[in-house]
């Protein structure tokens, strides 16, 4: 290739407020980062309300495609089935940032790899979501040149699946969104002045929130003015809080906070007495690197990923242990919150390096 790279980033998925979960965010930042770069000429695939937020990030409006106002179920199928004819040999590289590709495209293709929950964990998913995009994320994952895992853990668990994929697998972690970091904190009333633990996240099953919930029963017996502050998305699929939730929340004993700005998230994580992460399975659990780079104690489960991205840095508990997670709290909100120990922090600007050395040394795309 000679000048510039010329990319598309695959972001229907990002709305028009650039906010939203793990995978949102991953979009935006390397979006962002991309954009910097001399050596790449960024390109972003978008919805067409989410046009005008998305061209602030690439600097130029001409550089952004959208694709055709179709229901959000079929829009998987779209991008799968005839993006690659509308994009024809306009770019040298297309990368899916979430689950697909488009077939038949004449470029060198990259996807990134989040997880394998649908494969793992298809129950966690709506049937639709389920029935289409099964089948579509894996032929995806075989078609990619290059495959860019999250993390190590993830790696591990795509090559199980498919062992013959490990020359296009690398990994690219992920690190903490720079307008988190930059924020000016932003108090939440309902938290001030009490000491509380922070679990931050969605309430699906694999999140294992009710297992942190069942804890704050016992927590509570022993701390009454302890708070459990619940920080996430609506919930989508299946909640799985617990048993003991509806009656602690009336209780004033947990918190719930959904659609909080980036200065809210920042004060939870400054003025928290510890960060729990029970995950059942993780990609790799950004809220467990926010906690760490923002200074916050930190406590998850035995998950590989969550271990690979908090090492020493965090104590590790099976993710069903009620009672440890209970013990663990109470040690955290018994005592002063310690200085954070420094520790190398990686940008978005690591991430796009990493990544766009990935796919530059990923195989021809046909060959």
């Amino acid at each position: 290739m000679t000048g510039p790279t010329r990319w598309l980033l695959m972001a229907g998925h990002v709305p028009p407020t650039l906010r939203g979960g793990g995978i949102v965010r991953y979009t935006v930042e390397l979006a962002r980062a991309l954009a910097r770069r001399d050596d790449v000429e960024l390109h972003v695939l978008s919805s067409p309300a989410a046009a005008g937020p998305i061209a602030g990030l690439v600097g130029d409006p001409a550089r952004v495609l959208t694709h055709p106002p179709v229901p959000d179920p079929l829009l998987p199928v779209w991008e799968r089935y005839a993006l690659g004819r509308r994009l024809g040999r306009r770019f040298d590289v297309v990368q899916g940032a979430k689950h697909l590709l488009p077939r038949r495209v004449a470029a060198r293709t990259a996807l990134t790899v989040h997880d394998l929950l649908l494969f793992d964990r298809p129950d966690d998913f709506p049937l639709p979501k389920r029935m289409l995009l099964g089948r579509p994320y894996a032929a995806s994952l075989r078609q990619a040149d290059a495959l860019l895992c999250v993390s190590a853990a993830t790696r591990d668990r795509l090559l199980r699946w498919d062992p013959r994929l490990a020359p296009r697998a690398e990994v690219a972690p992920l690190t903490t969104s720079p307008h988190l970091l930059d924020s000016a904190p932003v108090a939440v009333p309902a938290l001030e002045g009490h000491a509380f633990a922070l679990v931050v996240g969605d309430a699906s099953k694999r999140k294992n929130v009710s297992a942190v919930v069942s804890a704050w029963s016992d927590v509570v017996r022993k701390r009454p003015d302890a708070v459990l502050a619940l920080v996430g998305p609506p919930a989508w699929g299946t909640e799985a809080y617990g048993p003991d939730h509806a009656r602690l929340v009336v209780e004033g004993s947990i918190v719930q906070l959904t659609g909080v700005d980036d200065g809210t998230l920042r004060w939870c994580y400054e003025h928290c007495a510890v960060v729990l992460a029970p995950s059942l399975a993780e990609g790799f659990g950004l809220p467990a690197v926010e906690a760490l780079d923002l200074g916050a104690p930190l406590v998850t489960s035995l998950d590989p990923a969550l271990v690979e991205v908090s090492g020493d840095h965090a104590e590790h508990l099976p993710a069903e242990d009620v009672r440890g997670w209970a013990e663990a709290a109470l040690r955290h909100l018994d005592r002063p919150r310690p200085q954070a120990p420094a520790h190398p922090r990686r940008t978005w600007d690591d991430v796009a390096e990493e990544t766009v050395a990935a796919v530059l040394r990923g195989r021809v795309s046909g060959t």
